[in-house]
């Protein structure tokens, strides 16, 4: 069965190079007869090169397709809650808290919007995935909360719980 295979891919890469001669022989041909133009030819296709690279003046699109004009009226006319997240106009910004936050509330918003995408046992430690970081107890992560970063440590992991800890303040949530 093996000679076979070999027989038949020695077969095809004689095949192969044959085809690949009989190309390049017919482009040696067709270069040698006609791969000069005449000036004519020449200097139409710099004319259409020049039309294609002269500059042009871009004008602004009236209408935005992606967010045509009864949209905003649609979502203003919607009855939202106080403090929604989902409506809003463009230039506002999320609500910032009043103040400065304490530990103890950092650590909690962080802790709720903090939502690990597996978890595993691995020689007999339990494991938190984070997107491609894997966290075991312990284990320190790095997270960009309204633009500040904060070094989070994982201090428990007993399933279906794991603990937080920010400057001495622990949090404890569920893993789902």
């Amino acid at each position: 069965m093996i000679p076979l295979l070999h027989r038949m891919g020695r077969n095809l890469g004689l095949l192969v190079f044959v085809l690949a001669g009989i190309t390049v022989v017919r482009a040696a041909e067709g270069d040698a007869a006609g791969s000069v133009l005449t000036p004519q030819k020449r200097q139409e296709v710099i004319e259409q090169a020049a039309q294609l690279l002269a500059a042009r003046e871009i004008s602004p699109v009236a209408n935005n397709p992606f967010h045509p004009v009864g949209f905003q009226e649609l979502v203003a006319g919607m009855d939202r809650p106080a403090g929604s997240t989902t409506g809003g106009t463009a230039g506002e910004s999320p609500a910032q808290p009043a103040g400065p936050r304490s530990n103890r509330d950092l650590v909690q918003a962080i802790g709720a919007g903090l939502k690990p995408s597996g978890f595993f046992v691995l020689g007999g430690q339990p494991t938190l995935i984070f997107g491609q970081k894997r966290v075991k107890a312990g284990g320190i992560l790095t997270i960009t909360f309204e633009g500040t970063q904060y070094t989070l440590e994982i201090t428990t992991i007993t399933p279906p719980n794991f603990t937080l800890r920010l400057n001495r303040e622990e949090f404890t949530r569920t893993i789902k």
